[in-house]
């Protein structure tokens, strides 16, 4: 039997991420990357905007706006995770990428199973597979590490088992898009002060699971068993500005909130919000534009 992970919306959840808007150079090669290589439908094209996702919803949103590829160094966007609903389709994600024969990292972070590519302009994007269950604690001394329910103590970025991960391919089927309940599931952000961003994401009612200043990390949970929903680091140098606009990299992601009082309660505890005709734009403390509503 498939495990299915939390991707649905739950009413105990905080919030589900909407679709995340990234800016690209070239539209057709964004649009080879996100059908072809990913296995997303093509949801629709709007002069220099495109829409990629599952038969269900929009997942990613690229705007043909940027005039050079990612560049490191910047704060903003470290990566955005498509998560997979269960073991079958992860492994069918995979199997994907080894087909086209596209390069991938495999990492394995106990509490997750994760692959990490970059879209041709350079933008990292993780697969993932959701394993709350495997994770006992974090340590933090000497380095961050993870403890497994086996009693293993693991690198927080073992190497992935990949041979275990394809053991549960299910469909060999290149035709097929991703499952339809396929999500979005965690972002990870370059803060320019991780403090700082730490108790913003908290002021919009996500709680704190690990707050690591000595190694510059800290993330939150949204109240699902897997709490890895927003992370944030300043690997890249504390203090480092927003990327420039013109770089390929985060537009914008989108947050839905499962109930209205607690999309209120975000609200009245920031300092500053605008209201648009389908939510409120809000911007946290590195410059990072996020769009909240109701879902």
């Amino acid at each position: 039997m498939q495990r299915t992970n939390g991707g649905g919306n739950p009413k105990n959840k905080l919030a589900t991420f909407g679709p995340v808007h990234i800016n690209n150079i070239d539209l057709e090669r964004s649009t080879y990357f996100w059908t072809e290589i990913v296995g997303m439908q093509l949801r629709g094209t709007n002069k220099n905007i495109a829409e990629f996702g599952t038969e269900k919803r929009t997942l990613v949103v690229v705007h043909e706006k940027a005039k050079f590829p990612f560049q490191k160094g910047y704060s903003g966007l470290y990566h955005f995770a498509v998560h997979a609903p269960n073991e079958a389709e992860f492994a069918s994600m995979v199997h994907r990428l080894n087909i086209k024969k596209y390069p991938y990292s495999p990492t394995d972070h106990t509490a997750s199973k994760s692959i990490y590519l970059e879209d041709p302009d350079g933008i990292t994007i993780e697969f993932t597979l959701e394993t709350p269950e495997r994770l006992k604690r974090v340590i933090s001394e000497g380095g961050i590490w993870m403890e497994g329910t086996d009693g293993v103590i693991r690198s927080a970025s073992e190497r992935l088992n990949l041979d275990e991960v394809m053991s549960a391919l299910q469909v060999n089927d290149l035709h097929r898009f991703i499952a339809s309940d396929t999500y979005i599931g965690h972002i990870h952000l370059y803060a320019n002060n991780v403090q700082k961003s730490n108790r913003f994401y908290k002021k919009l009612g996500y709680t704190e699971a690990n707050n690591l200043p000595q190694y510059m990390f800290a993330d939150l949970g949204d109240g699902a068993d897997y709490q890895h929903r927003i992370a944030l680091n300043s690997w890249h140098g504390s203090n480092r500005p927003l990327a420039p606009s013109e770089n390929a990299g985060l537009n914008h992601f989108q947050l839905y909130y499962t109930a209205k009082e607690k999309l209120e309660q975000a609200l009245h505890s920031i300092n500053w919000y605008e209201k648009t005709i389908n939510g409120y734009r809000v911007v946290d403390p590195t410059g990072n534009k996020i769009c909240i509503g109701i879902n």
